[in-house]
């Protein structure tokens, strides 16, 4: 496979190029005679590393959390978008209902899956403060316990990546230290902390803030808070989600601006409702509702996106964010949080030919996942 006469994005600059692919990497950039292997003309377009989302608990109205979920059909929608990694992201669910979710995912890891690639589990929760539950189901968020965590491991073979915690319950020290020792991104959401227990968080060894802004308690001039903590600590990595619902795009270009393209995560939080025309459906028993392209519970409660990073990197451009650094909040970011930069992430010789292709006007032409081009 050559692509050929792209702009690719290489080391933070476009370059007019060509890309060898081979037995799924990138094997060679320069120019090449595509007379002998299958060849994309990328004239005129972007070409940039495929996009990885960290935060998504699913798609084309299916979710990670159902009882028999259709993940193909979650991963191959998310391809169709310029997605190529994600992490199955997991609720405040019962605890005996989360750990079959690890079963389902950590399967479907081992399987394989159409479209994009799943790099692990993203557990948001259950560990986490009632007071900024958001849209999780009360009953089911429990206090902080390691001897729960351990069972979450277990089940997750290796796959647990990143769990969101609310640094200012009690025993969260014991948690986070335990997390971060079996190499799990300790990310602080829905979280009612003060500046200094988050700040507490971070000293025990969390790097993330779960979709800054929501579900937390709110900045205040005299009492800052996590979003505080969040916005200028520089080993706290901010997921954003940038559909231009959950927060306003200048809070967007605040928080890149604040934190640098080296700092945000582009996530997603989609679920049922991406890439389907849903007007309202259930979660665990409880209902959400579909207005204007807005997720909500009934009482009014944001429940989630209908936006994937895809859409959230045209929204970022039309803001004037130059588009290497929205690639590197895209891709590049969040392969660093999930451990797989060497693999992915970025266009480099060795790495895997994970890319998605736009036209000038940033439409999605070609994904390829492992050097094959995807097809819905």
């Amino acid at each position: 496979m050559i692509i050929k006469n792209g702009n690719v994005l290489l080391d933070g600059a476009f370059v007019r190029t060509d890309l060898l692919i081979s037995k799924e990497k990138i094997s060679a950039v320069g120019s090449f005679d595509g007379a002998d292997s299958e060849a994309i003309d990328a004239s005129g377009m972007y070409v940039l590393p495929g996009f990885i989302d960290t935060h998504i608990h699913g798609a084309y109205g299916h979710r990670f959390s159902d009882p028999n979920p259709d993940i193909d059909a979650i991963t191959g929608y998310e391809a169709s978008q310029g997605v190529t990694t994600l992490a199955a992201t997991t609720g405040s669910s019962e605890l005996n209902n989360l750990l079959r979710q690890f079963d389902t995912i950590t399967a479907a890891i081992k399987k394989g899956t159409k479209g994009a690639k799943i790099a692990g589990i993203h557990a948001e929760g259950p560990f986490l403060n009632v007071r900024r539950k958001g849209a999780m189901i009360a009953e089911n968020i429990l206090p902080p316990s390691v001897e729960k965590a351990k069972l979450m491991l277990e089940r997750a073979q290796g796959f647990l990546k990143i769990m969101t915690v609310a640094p200012e319950t009690e025993n969260a020290k014991e948690l986070i230290e335990f997390l971060v020792r079996n190499g799990v991104v300790v990310s602080m959401g829905h979280t009612d902390a003060t500046f200094e227990e988050a700040e507490d968080g971070v000293r025990w060894g969390a790097t993330q803030a779960t979709h800054t802004f929501n579900a937390m308690r709110p900045y205040n001039h005299r009492e800052p808070g996590i979003i505080g903590c969040a916005l200028t600590n520089p080993k706290v990595k901010c997921e954003m989600i940038c559909d231009f619902v959950h927060i306003h795009p200048k809070t967007a270009e605040i928080i890149y601006r604040l934190k640098g393209a080296d700092n945000v995560n582009m996530v997603s939080d989609t679920g049922h409702c991406a890439g389907l025309d849903l007007k309202e459906f259930s979660v665990e028993g409880q209902m959400r509702y579909v207005v204007d392209g807005v997720v909500r519970l009934a009482d009014g409660t944001i429940a989630g996106s209908t936006k994937t990073v895809y859409e959230g990197v045209k929204n970022l451009y039309s803001l004037g964010i130059p588009l290497a650094d929205i690639s590197k909040m895209a891709s590049l970011n969040p392969a660093k949080t999930l451990g797989i930069d060497k693999e992915t992430g970025s266009i480099e010789v060795g790495k895997y030919a994970d890319i998605v292709i736009l036209d000038k006007d940033l439409n999605t032409i070609h994904t390829l996942v492992n050097g094959k081009v995807f097809k819905m």
